[in-house]
């Protein structure tokens, strides 16, 4: 593949297969939420994605799952787990879009911790972008102007976990294979939210079944994916694909649950997703 096509058109379509397994997922988990708990939602993705993912990088590369720096990949799946949490609380009470919409934040958030934990050096071209980020979030949730709930900030709240994640992702990366990255961070997340799902628990029916599986394999292939993304191509060569995933989401929540998003959601993502744009752009201008 690398023969035929330039490494940066190789990014794009891997990260366009990252933003419709994002897509797919939130509306799989959509229609799991009427009978099943978030908490047993985000049990049974994260078990699922394991068992797809582990025997993967058993059977091609089994020295990769051996790894030293637990502290950060508990700190990372920590920061996962509350972040998915709160992405399946927004999705089952609030529009996919604007859920979706939120969540392309959290590159911005990233940028963030990556100054408070990495120590990387942020400049105020980034601290404005996070600032226009924040402007267009609130032009999603407009408070003041609409009835304001928690899960309209679930989306927010979850850009906000994520952008700790993906700073650890950042760090992991640099040391351990993409995979075994995937892997571990599903696998630590299976232990700490097993009593939660438990306590909850609903036992799934048939029909549940197919959803579950394919939301764990959405789950499983959207980091594979992204993984060779990031190989592939540079960070702010391949990040407009990423942000394929609100018009995926949107148009198949309207597709399956004829969800119409409102006119505030565009906007709004368009902003944010300008100004993660622009900060990855900064960011190889730095380096």
């Amino acid at each position: 593949m690398t023969g035929v096509f330039p490494p940066t058109v190789i990014g794009l379509l891997w990260m366009s297969g990252t933003a419709f397994c994002y897509g797919a997922s939130y509306v799989t988990m959509r229609l799991l939420s009427d009978d099943i708990s978030i908490y047993e939602i985000t049990f049974l993705r994260s078990v699922i994605a394991c068992l797809f993912l582990g025997p993967w990088i058993l059977v091609t590369r089994p020295a990769a799952i051996r790894v030293t720096r637990w502290k950060l990949y508990s700190v990372r799946s920590v920061a996962t787990y509350a972040a998915m949490m709160c992405t399946v609380y927004g999705i089952a009470h609030v529009s996919i879009a604007d859920v979706t919409a939120l969540l392309l934040a959290s590159p911005l958030f990233t940028v963030l911790f990556a100054a408070t934990f990495l120590k990387e050096k942020v400049g105020i071209h980034r601290w404005g972008a996070l600032f226009v980020g924040i402007l267009g979030a609130l032009l999603i949730i407009r408070p003041g102007f609409t009835e304001i709930a928690l899960a309209s900030f679930a989306g927010l709240l979850a850009a906000f976990g994520y952008g700790i994640a993906n700073a650890g992702t950042k760090a992991l990366t640099a040391t351990d294979h993409p995979d075994a990255v995937a892997f571990w961070m599903y696998a630590l997340i299976v232990p700490m939210s097993a009593l939660p799902a438990i306590w909850t628990w609903t036992t799934p029916t048939g029909d549940h079944v197919p959803l579950i599986v394919l939301l764990g394999l959405l789950t499983m292939l959207s980091q594979y994916c992204m993984a060779r993304a990031f190989r592939a191509a540079d960070t702010s060569v391949v990040l407009p694909a990423h942000y394929l995933q609100m018009p995926f989401a949107a148009g198949l929540a309207f597709l399956v649950l004829a969800q119409v998003p409102s006119i505030w959601v565009w906007p709004g993502a368009a902003i944010i997703a300008g100004s993660a744009y622009y900060t990855a752009l900064r960011e190889r201008k730095n380096r």
